[in-house]
């Protein structure tokens, strides 16, 4: 067997075991991997832990003692934002530690989802 050939099968066989290898790890020990894909396309929603100070819902609003945002690259403090749907602040009272996702469109910064801990 010359050089060219040996080097030619030891390729193939490393694509096929690495082909293997990734499909494996997709279905990781019978955990479908592939939903990782789809929870990253959920605009990348990065939550950050906080605790409510304040519910207004009558305009929407709502106040947060948070943790650095770092999608937003803001600094832990204690600040009011925008609700972007009211039924957001349902089950929420003052004092409620939670995990929330907030944005700014349009100079707006508004929570986009909110859960208690």
């Amino acid at each position: 067997m010359n050089y060219k050939m040996l080097t030619l099968t030891l390729l193939m066989g490393l694509a096929t075991h690495t082909s293997l290898q990734a499909t494996e790890m997709m279905n990781h020990q019978g955990h479908d991997m592939s939903q990782m894909g789809k929870m990253a396309g959920m605009g990348d929603m990065m939550m950050t832990q906080g605790v409510i100070s304040r519910i207004d819902a009558a305009n929407g609003k709502v106040g947060i003692k948070h943790e650095a945002i770092d999608n937003l690259k803001m600094p832990a403090m204690t600040m009011v934002f925008r609700v972007a749907d009211p039924a957001l602040l349902q089950d929420l009272k003052v004092g409620d530690a939670v995990r929330f996702h907030a944005e700014n469109p349009a100079g707006k910064l508004t929570v986009t989802a909110i859960q208690k801990q």
